[in-house]
C-alpha cells in the first residue's frame, strides 16, 4: 500500500510540474514575442467579386481621392465619414436636414445660428443673410454631412450670422458632370424660392433674400463661380432673386498653357488634365470656361461682390489670382477682393480650424458676409 501511494504521488508530481511548464510557455508566448506581432492587421480594400476578375483592375487611381475599378466599383478613400444634424454645443447653431428632390436624391443641411445674447423669448430676431455653400472633394468625395464641413458650416453661421443652405450634390464617378452643376443650380433656386414666399420656415421667416451669398471651396468654389455665371446667362434666379457676394475659397480652376507662377510640369499638368476628364467623362476639354474661367465672359458674373481666398503653397493659387484679375479687367461692373495665406496648403483651414491662420481666414470670410 505504502508503495502504491508513493507511485501515486509521483505521477501527481508529474502533472503539476507538466502543468508548471505549459504554463511558463504560454508567458514566454505572451511577454517575449515582439508586441507588434500581436497588432490587429490594417483592413485591406474592399472585397470585390471574386467572380469577376474585372472587380479587381484598376481602371482610374485617384489617390488620395478615390480608386475605380474596370468593373465600375469605386472604393472612396476619404470623405466618407457622416454626422448627424442637430444643435451645436460650442456655437449654439442649429442644423436640419432637408430634401430638395426626392427623385435624385439632392438634399441640403441647413444651419440657423441662435438669437444674440441667446435671447430666446426676443419676438423678432430679425432676418439674416442667406448663404448656399458647396463642398470641396473634386468632385468625388465628402459630402454636406461630413464632420469636416458641419464643424466649418457651423462656425461660420455661428459667427457671421447667416442662414447657411450647405448642398448635397451628386459625385463623379457615379454622377459625372454636369450632374453635380445641375443639381447645384436646382438647390440654389430652390433657396431663392423659400426665401421669398416657400414653405421653409428657416429661409421664408428668418432669410433676408436681398443678401444671398454663393460660396465654396476648392470644387466647391469651382460650382459657386460657375453658378453665378449661369444666373447671368440665363436671366438670374426664381422669383427674380439676385446673387449679392460670390466666395471663392481655394477655387479649384486649371487650364492648358500655364498663368503666370502656375507650375509647368509636365506630368503634373497632365495628371490635372486627366483627373478633370475622369470627373466629366471627357465631356469638356481642359480650358472649357467650367473649369478654365478666364476663357468665360466674366462680365457676365451675376453678383456685385467677389472674394478670393487663396493658399501659399497651392497649386490653384496662381489661377486664382489670375481670375481676380481677369475679373477686374473684364468689364464685370462689381467689387474684386483677395486674401492669402503664405505657406499654406490647399484649404488648410478645414483640417486645423483652431490654427491661428484659420482664425484669421476664417474672420475675412465672415467679414465678407456680415458687411451690408
Amino acid at each position: 500500500m505504502v508503495a502504491k501511494s508513493k507511485r501515486q504521488l509521483a505521477k501527481l508530481a508529474l502533472l503539476a510540474l507538466a502543468l508548471l511548464l505549459l504554463l511558463a510557455a504560454t508567458l514566454l508566448c505572451v511577454f517575449l514575442i515582439p508586441r507588434h506581432h500581436r497588432k490587429p492587421l490594417p483592413p485591406g480594400p474592399p472585397p470585390g467579386n471574386a467572380s469577376n476578375p474585372d472587380d479587381s483592375v484598376v481602371a482610374f487611381d485617384f489617390s488620395p481621392y478615390l480608386i475605380m475599378y474596370k468593373s465600375g466599383r469605386v472604393h472612396r478613400l476619404d470623405g466618407t465619414a457622416r454626422c448627424a444634424a442637430g444643435v451645436d454645443e460650442a456655437t449654439g447653431v442649429a442644423s436640419k436636414d432637408v430634401v430638395i428632390d426626392g427623385g435624385t436624391g439632392l438634399a441640403a443641411r441647413m444651419y440657423l445660428p441662435p438669437a444674440p445674447g441667446g435671447a430666446k423669448g426676443k419676438k423678432d430676431p430679425g432676418r439674416l443673410p442667406v448663404l448656399v455653400f458647396y463642398h470641396g472633394g473634386a468632385f468625388v468625395i465628402e459630402s454636406a454631412f461630413t464632420p469636416l464641413y458641419h464643424a466649418y458650416l457651423n462656425a461660420v453661421a455661428a459667427k457671421a450670422r447667416v442662414v447657411a443652405v450647405s448642398v448635397e450634390y451628386r459625385l463623379a464617378p457615379e454622377h459625372r458632370l454636369p450632374t453635380a452643376y445641375d443639381d447645384s443650380w436646382q438647390a440654389l433656386n430652390w433657396v431663392a424660392r423659400n426665401a421669398g414666399s416657400g414653405p421653409e420656415p428657416w429661409l421664408r421667416d428668418r432669410g433676408n433674400l436681398s443678401r444671398l451669398f454663393v460660396a465654396g471651396d476648392s470644387a466647391g468654389a469651382n460650382i459657386a463661380h460657375n453658378m453665378a455665371m449661369r444666373a447671368g446667362t440665363e436671366g438670374g434666379l426664381d422669383g427674380g432673386a439676385a446673387i449679392t457676394g460670390l466666395l471663392l475659397l481655394d477655387p479649384y480652376f486649371w487650364g492648358k498653357k500655364p498663368v503666370a507662377g502656375e507650375t509647368t510640369d509636365q506630368a503634373t499638368r497632365r495628371q490635372y488634365e486627366a483627373t478633370w476628364s475622369f470627373i466629366c467623362g471627357g465631356r469638356y476639354g481642359i480650358d472649357d470656361p467650367l473649369v478654365n474661367p478666364l476663357s468665360a465672359e466674366l462680365r457676365r458674373l451675376a453678383c456685385s461682390r467677389v472674394a478670393v481666398t487663396s493658399s501659399g503653397l497651392d497649386d490653384f493659387r496662381p489661377r486664382g489670382m489670375a481670375y481676380a484679375a481677369a475679373l477686374r479687367d473684364s468689364g464685370w461692373d462689381g467689387v474684386v477682393e483677395q486674401y492669402e495665406t503664405p505657406g499654406e496648403r490647399h484649404v488648410y483651414f478645414l483640417d486645423r480650424p483652431k490654427d491661428p491662420n484659420s482664425v484669421k481666414e476664417l474672420a475675412f470670410v465672415t467679414g465678407f458676409l456680415s458687411r451690408e
